[in-house]
């Protein structure tokens, strides 16, 4: 018996960590006709944290995410968005260590929200950096642990297929001239966006 389902739109997927360029590569997608969503932190995005399943009801009308929310469920996004491609932005380890040291001073996640939204994004915060990173503070030795595995871990589930996984460093002004082919589409004219 053949199933009526249709086989589901490709999306693309940013896997990269924070503060390797997601959001520069959120802003390049968009510019190449992809509306990704970075970093969603909504009640829809907390269920489905709390159900790990990785159907993220947002894949419904977006055409994919970027940044840490996907990163633990990326093997389950290969296997539920068939022809989906992925994207994995890297930085200089150092400048990355440095950047993130920053980050976590100035977000930590060991505040009281003032409302009921400012409590569900807090919650995916905490969620997400707990699963990712393995705590709410920032340890070096443990960042770099991290940021060594994922790499690792993101490499060995696509090796062989080069189509579907391309490595970028848009912190060392890698940008359209490697994003666009990749995903079939025109270089656009004009430099890819830095969002610090």
């Amino acid at each position: 018996m053949t199933s009526d389902a249709a086989v589901p739109n490709p999306k693309v997927f940013c896997l990269g960590l924070s503060r390797t360029g997601t959001r520069s590569l959120t802003e390049g997608l968009r510019t190449l006709g992809f509306d990704v969503l970075h970093y969603p932190t909504d009640r829809a995005v907390l269920d489905t944290l709390h159900r790990g399943d990785a159907r993220f009801p947002h894949l419904d009308h977006c055409a994919g995410i970027a940044d840490i929310t996907v990163v633990p469920y990326f093997q389950q996004l290969d296997r539920l968005w068939p022809g989906s491609r992925f994207v994995l932005t890297l930085r200089d380890e150092e400048s990355w260590l440095r950047s993130c040291r920053e980050h976590w001073a100035r977000n930590p996640v060991d505040t009281t929200p003032t409302t009921a939204k400012a409590g569900i994004k807090l919650e995916v915060k905490r969620f997400l950096r707990a699963a990712v990173y393995g705590g709410y503070e920032f340890h070096e030795d443990r960042f770099r642990t991290v940021y060594r595995r994922h790499v690792d871990l993101v490499c060995r589930h696509f090796d062989g297929r080069q189509d579907d996984l391309l490595l970028l460093r848009p912190c060392a002004g890698e940008g359209y001239e490697r994003l666009a082919p990749f995903l079939g589409v025109p270089t656009p004219l004009g430099p890819f966006p830095h969002v610090r």
